[in-house]
């Protein structure tokens, strides 16, 4: 398996993803606790590696998920205050 990559991404062009994966119900929220927890196990997201190394670059993270095959799904921590978004991944082989 490929080691997992964290990304620092564009907030704009987040936030306007973002947007278009409330509308269209593909945004996943931690209080979404079923649909959460399938993401992240499908995916083999770790949460508390990720949260953890984000902590020690920015505070006040918030996760979410957009569950999209597209571009912009994945795994996200961001802050609206600081304007930064964090990505994880696990890279194509």
């Amino acid at each position: 398996m490929s080691r997992p990559i964290v990304e620092e991404l564009n907030f704009t062009e987040f936030r306007r993803a973002l947007d278009k994966a409330t509308a269209a119900g593909t945004r996943i929220i931690p209080s979404d606790t079923q649909r959460w927890q399938q993401y992240v196990k499908t995916h083999t997201v770790r949460e508390h590696n990720f949260k953890a190394y984000a902590a020690g670059k920015f505070d006040g993270l918030q996760p979410v998920i957009i569950d999209d095959a597209g571009e912009w799904g994945g795994y996200y921590l961001w802050s609206a205050v600081d304007e930064v978004v964090l990505r994880w991944r696990r890279p194509t082989t």
